[in-house]
This record gives C-alpha cells, sequence and structure tokens, in this order.
C-alpha cells in the first residue's frame, strides 16, 4: 500500500470515527431534547383537550341548569308545558340522550293524586317524565329505579344538594340497556330539595366523539377513564367496548386520578401523560391519557442522523480527495522523483542531478538528497585518486606485519628469559626474608644481653659509690664485685661473639641484596626488549628492586647498630677490667691500725 492510499484510508477511518462519535453525540442532544419538546408539547395538549372534553360532555349542563332554574323560579308549573321543554332541550343538542325531571312526592304543584298510574307518573302520581332519543326519534317514558339506594342519579343529589356528574352506568331505555353518563342537579326551594333536573349522554356518543379526535396524524392514542374504574373509550383498540380499567394496565392512569398529578412516563414503546380532568366543579377527578409513539421521535432522530451521515459522507469523499489531490502535487510527484534518481544513484548511475525550487519540507529533502549525491561524487573521485597511495601503503604494511612478526619472537623469548629471572627473584627474596628474620632475632638478643650489661653497670655503679662509705663490707663486696665483673665480661665476650655473627649476617644479606638488584635490573631490561608484553615484568622487577634496596637500608642500620653497640661494649669492657683491678687484692698490703685503750 502507497503513503497516498495509507493517507486516503487513515483519513477515511479517522473522519469516519469522529463522525460516527459527534453524530452520536449529536442524536443524544437531539433525542433528549426532542423528548423534552414532546413532553412540553403532550403536556400542553392534554391540557388543551381536557378542557375540550370538559366543554364537549358539559354541554348537556346547560339544559340541564335551564330545566333546573326554569322550575325553581316557578316560570313554569304546568306538567304539560314541562314535557313540551324537556323534549325541546333533548332536541337541542344532537349529543343528548334525553332528559329528564324526578320530584318528590307532591313537590311539583301538589296535585300527585290526580295522576296515579297515569303515562309520565309513578303509582303515586309524582310526576318523573323523561324525554329520550330511541331510534332516531325522542320518546317520553317515566324514569325508574329512582326510588332504589343504588340509583346515585337521583339519591345522590338528593344527599349533596349539588350538581352531580355520575359514572357511566346501565340504564333501560325504551326496553334496551344503554351505557350512558348523567349530569344532575338538584332543584331546591330555599334549602329544601323537591328534586333533580339532569342530562345523559350516551357511552356510544362519548366514545364516537374520542373516535373523531385525531392526535398526532392519527399516530397518538387517547384513553378516558371515568372516576368510578369505567374505560370510557381506548385509543389502542377503539372499537372495544366499555369494560373496568384494570390497575396492571397502567397503574400511573389511576395514580393520577389519586393524586391529582400529572403521571408523565413510557411504556411499550410510548411516551404516555396520565392527567386528572375535572368534568365539573368540586367533583371527582377522570383521568384522560394521551401517548405519543416514541418512535416519532426516534424517526425525526434518525432522520437527522442519516442526514448528518449523508452529508458526513460527502465531506468524507470531499476530504479525501482534497487530501489524495494536495498530497499529490505537494509530496508524491517530488518523491516519485527521487525514487527515479535514487534508484538510479544505487544502480551506479550519478550523472543525474536533483533539485527543488520550494523552499518546504520536501523541497528541503530533494536538495539534501541532491547534495547528498554531490557529495558521493565528490568522495569517489577522491577514492580513485588515492587508491594507489593505499596500495603503496598496503605492501609496506606487509613489511611491517613481517619484522612485527620477528620482533614478537624476540620478544617471547626475551619474556620467558624475564619469567625464569623473577623466579630467581622470588627465590633470593625468600632467602632475604630469612636472613632478615635471623637477624631481627640476633638483634633482639643483642638488645636482651645490652639490658642485662646495663643493669648490672647500674649495680657496680651503686656498688662503688657506696664504698667509700661501707669500708667495713667492702671486703665482702669486692668479692661479689670481683665475681659479678668476671659474669660481665664473660656476657661482654659472648655479646661480642654474637655481633660478630651479625656483621656476618649483614654481609651475606648485602650479597644478596646486590645479587637481587642486579637480577632486577636484569629483569627490567629483558621486560623493556620485550616491550607491552613485558611491562608486568618491568613492574614487577621495579618492586623487587625496591625491596632489595629496602633490605640494603636494613642491613645498613643493622651494622651501623651492631658497630654502635660493640663501641659501647668494648668501652664496658674496658671499665669492667679496670674494676676488676682496682678491686684485686694487693700483695704488700698493710693491715689497718686500731687504737686501743691506754
Amino acid at each position: 500500500m502507497t503513503i497516498k492510499q495509507k493517507l486516503a484510508t487513515g483519513t477515511s477511518i479517522f473522519t469516519f470515527l469522529s463522525l460516527g462519535i459527534i453524530l452520536t453525540v449529536i442524536s443524544v442532544v437531539i433525542y433528549n431534547k426532542t423528548k423534552s419538546e414532546v413532553i412540553e408539547n403532550l403536556s400542553t395538549i392534554t391540557d388543551k383537550m381536557s378542557l375540550e372534553v370538559t366543554s364537549s360532555l358539559s354541554g348537556p349542563l346547560n339544559e340541564a341548569y335551564i330545566l333546573k332554574k326554569t322550575i325553581e323560579e316557578g316560570s313554569i308549573l304546568d306538567r304539560g308545558k314541562t314535557l313540551k321543554l324537556l323534549n325541546v332541550l333533548t332536541a337541542s343538542d344532537q349529543t343528548i340522550l334525553g332528559t329528564y325531571v324526578v320530584f318528590e312526592p307532591n313537590a311539583f304543584d301538589g296535585l300527585d293524586s290526580n295522576f296515579r298510574n297515569a303515562k309520565y307518573h309513578d303509582s303515586t302520581g309524582r310526576f318523573v317524565p323523561y324525554s329520550v332519543k330511541s331510534n332516531g326519534k325522542i320518546i317520553i317514558e317515566p324514569v325508574i329505579d329512582y326510588d332504589k339506594e343504588e340509583s346515585g342519579f337521583y339519591q345522590l343529589p338528593k344527599k349533596t344538594k349539588k350538581l352531580e356528574l355520575l359514572p357511566p352506568f346501565s340504564y333501560k331505555v325504551d326496553g334496551v340497556d344503554t351505557m350512558m353518563v348523567s349530569l344532575v342537579y338538584p332543584i331546591l326551594k330555599g334549602d329544601k330539595f323537591i328534586g333533580i333536573a339532569g342530562a345523559d349522554l350516551s357511552l356510544q356518543t362519548i366514545q364516537d366523539y374520542f373516535r373523531k379526535i385525531k392526535l398526532f396524524e392519527g399516530e397518538g392514542k387517547l384513553t378516558f377513564i371515568a372516576n368510578n374504574g369505567i374505560l370510557l373509550f381506548d385509543g389502542f383498540h377503539p372499537e372495544k367496548e366499555s369494560g373496568v380499567w384494570k390497575d396492571e394496565w397502567d397503574p400511573n392512569v389511576n395514580l393520577a386520578m389519586s393524586s391529582g398529578k400529572k403521571q408523565i412516563y413510557t411504556d411499550d414503546g410510548y411516551l404516555h401523560i396520565s392527567a386528572p380532568i375535572h368534568l365539573v366543579k368540586d367533583g371527582n377527578p377522570w383521568t384522560i391519557r394521551i401517548s405519543y409513539p416514541i418512535r416519532l421521535i426516534t424517526n425525526e432522530i434518525r432522520f437527522l442522523f442519516w442526514l448528518a451521515l449523508i452529508l458526513g459522507l460527502i465531506g468524507i469523499v470531499i476530504s479525501v480527495s482534497s487530501n489524495y489531490i494536495i498530497f499529490h502535487k505537494l509530496v508524491d510527484i517530488r518523491l516519485q522523483n527521487i525514487l527515479h534518481f535514487t534508484d538510479k544513484a544505487s544502480k551506479g548511475d550519478l550523472t543525474h542531478s536533483l533539485s527543488e525550487m520550494k523552499n518546504d519540507e520536501m523541497g528541503r529533502l530533494v536538495n539534501s538528497v541532491g547534495m547528498m549525491t554531490d557529495n558521493i561524487k565528490q568522495i569517489l573521485a577522491v577514492a580513485q585518486s588515492s587508491g594507489g597511495e593505499l596500495s603503496q601503503t598496503t605492501s609496506q604494511m606487509g613489511k611491517s606485519i613481517f619484522e612485527l612478526s620477528d620482533l614478537a619472537q624476540s620478544q617471547a623469548a626475551s619474556s620467558e628469559e624475564a619469567s625464569a629471572t623473577v623466579e630467581e627473584l622470588n627465590a633470593s627474596s625468600e632467602t632475604i626474608n630469612g636472613n632478615v628474620r635471623q637477624a631481627v632475632d640476633n638483634t633482639k638478643s643483642i638488645h636482651e644481653s645490652l639490658i642485662t650489661i646495663q643493669g648490672l653497670v647500674q649495680n657496680i655503679t651503686q656498688a662503688v659509690e657506696g664504698f667509700g662509705k661501707i669500708a667495713v663490707e667492702a671486703n665482702q663486696r669486692a668479692e661479689e664485685g670481683r665475681n659479678m665483673a668476671s659474669l660481665t665480661s664473660e656476657a661482654i665476650e659472648e655479646i661480642q661473639e654474637k655481633s660478630q655473627m651479625i656483621t656476618e649476617f649483614s654481609d651475606v644479606i648485602s650479597n644478596i641484596s646486590e645479587r637481587t638488584s642486579l637480577l632486577a635490573l636484569n629483569a627490567a631490561i629483558e621486560a623493556a626488549r620485550a616491550g607491552e608484553s613485558g611491562r608486568g615484568f618491568a613492574v614487577v622487577a621495579e618492586e623487587i628492586s625496591k625491596l632489595a634496596s629496602q633490605a640494603a637500608d636494613s642491613v645498613s642500620q643493622i651494622n651501623q647498630l651492631s658497630a654502635g653497640a660493640l663501641e659501647s661494649i668494648d668501652k664496658g669492657g674496658a671499665q669492667v677490667q679496670k674494676l676488676i683491678q682496682s678491686n684485686s687484692p694487693r700483695k704488700n698490703k698493710k693491715e689497718p691500725r686500731t687504737n686501743s685503750p691506754t
């Protein structure tokens, strides 16, 4: 692979990896931002949908409120006119299933007894008409089951005396069970409950209303659950009939209903917002859930990703092409020229020249190669002119080698002689060492004898000094002095003999030292002849010469000490002889006179 191909491949890989990292970071950022925007939009849409649903489902409240106010204000107290008003209100809004009133006994006009078992009345004559749509027309039938405890549409507002929105329940309309939602107002005279005025919405109407709602181009899903847990509409199964909502389907629905707060979460590939919705004031909240498919977020990100990827690939192609062209013009052409030039130079063709006008890195490289080639040419020229001189020098070197060979053989012989001389020097050194030790022992003996003589002389001196004081003991001491003098004379003679032996040994050591010096000198001469190979012998010869010189100095000192000792001994001997002569008995010695008493 050429440098151009490597550069293109490396640039592509590096750029692609960088692009991948950048796209990944951008995707994460876009996803988080898009998700945040979607959540914000969903929250806004949920609030808007809550208002729309509240408005749509609370529409019948206006008819029920009109009916309530009309009766409470006494504007109408005729049962026939009331029936007409119910029919008008039922027909006024297509979303209304029906309108109705139920009064307490004799609470409407006090004439219940006149209407026992009459139409739109019960057996007691209570006025309970229900204007309802059935099979495309409006009919009026009596309200039933209002007196039962479980009938919330009557019992609950009677108990609370306030507006009630009743969750879905089943009621027979024209003999058919119908699921409906009822909006009921209590009718009051002062604070007295006299009846109810209500309007119904069928569950079918509510479901049709939600089916018409299209969120996010039909991709969004809307779910509506009543406060009693009845599922009014399931956007994931729009054709499904109502049923009871199960908490395991989505626990956040009931959580939003019970807490009164929005719940935002993701599940099954959707982003959900469950929000509580209050259809009537102070009533229990219902729940509306809007689901946004996450794939719409990822589709947007995927579109941006592929767009960025395509643009990045286009950028890679442009970048690689640009690098390829720039490299080809600035580097590759000049590299090819250098390679062509060096190929010819490697084959011995140095007739070509190489130069570059551009002063960049490649230009300096080209010029350096050209200068290197010129220098090689000059070196070859000098080498050719120096060939003859080199040949002559080689022949002279051959002769010198032969001479050096002969000299080496001579040095080898000298080395052998020097080795023998060193062995003799070692033997002489051992002899010198033994003689020196013996001379040291003799010197020690002389020293001990001198110490003994010194003691004897001191004793004699003390005896002579006390001679005049102790006349009576002089004769006895004289005898002892003669004996000691004779012993001293014998010791002095023995010391003289040992001193002469030391002198003889000193002469022997001096001769050995002289011979050692001569041997060391010969060894040094032979080592000098041997040159580098005899340098070690020269060092040894020098050390031996030093030892011989030290031995000669020691012998000289010993001789001086011995001469001094002999001189001292001679003086001591003379003094001892004089002492002996002075203490010997005279032949004509007179006895001392004693003065006898007269």
